[in-house]
């Protein structure tokens, strides 16, 4: 059986093609299933006892969201990032919460800053005890500030990536180290919005995806080059 599905809980018997579509994204965002990973209607069917078409509503769902792409001959694959994919990824967020972390710290007030401060302390606590949900945590942060831009188009564009979002950063943090790297680049984005500063705040978030897209594009192809050799055939 595929790593991470003997976890899924059985789909209920209500909006049934949703439910499993929730199921499988949140064993697809947090790591259960690996990028990468084979999917058939067959065996999700028979995991989900459901009919392989609830099944294949279900996954076209996730191809819309950008974490299932679709195979031929009734398989489907979670979705792997390639460089293009990261560098993509990070422009559009260069753009999006550099806007947003500008809003934000223009129009800040003392509620806004107890709303930023609980979700940087949300992150510091589930990075000091390792939790699983980690990425959550930091999407959540990024969230908080987009929605503190106050720029409800904004908003809308950004929840469109969110979940696209959340394989770039799960990438992200396994490079990056939680509890010193992830906290300390964290803290470099919340500050100047604290301060009310538009300029640095909208630079530190444009600082921020250019440094996590070199490094993920690297970390990408070692571990391309890594598999490629490993597939070499050996001489005998």
């Amino acid at each position: 059986m595929l790593p991470g599905i003997a976890e899924l809980e059985p789909a209920k018997k209500q909006s049934l093609d949703r439910i499993a579509a929730d199921s499988l994204r949140e064993a697809v965002i947090s790591g259960r299933i690996p990028a990468g990973a084979r999917l058939t209607e067959v065996q999700l069917a028979e995991q989900f006892a459901l009919s392989r078409g609830t099944v294949r509503t279900a996954l076209q769902r996730l191809v819309a969201e950008g974490l299932v792409v679709q195979q031929p001959y009734a398989r489907w694959e979670v979705t792997t990032l390639t460089a293009h994919d990261v560098w993509e990824l990070a422009t559009l967020r260069s753009s999006l919460e550099g806007l947003a972390g500008r809003l934000a710290a223009e129009r800040i007030d003392d509620a806004g800053r107890e709303i930023l401060l609980a979700a940087f302390h949300a992150l510091e606590d589930a990075a000091r005890q390792e939790q699983k949900d980690l990425a959550s945590v930091d999407l959540e942060l990024h969230r908080t500030v987009v929605s503190l831009s106050g720029n409800r188009r904004l908003i809308h564009h950004y929840s469109l990536i969110t979940n696209q979002l959340r394989l770039y950063i799960a990438s992200s943090n396994q490079i990056v180290g939680a509890e010193v790297g992830l906290l300390d680049r964290h803290l470099r984005l919340v500050e100047p919005i604290l301060a009310g500063d538009g300029d640095a705040a909208e630079q530190a978030f444009k600082d921020l995806f250019s440094r996590s897209a070199r490094e993920l594009v690297d970390f990408l192809k070692s571990a391309r080059q890594e598999e490629a050799g490993h597939q070499q055939p050996r001489d005998h």
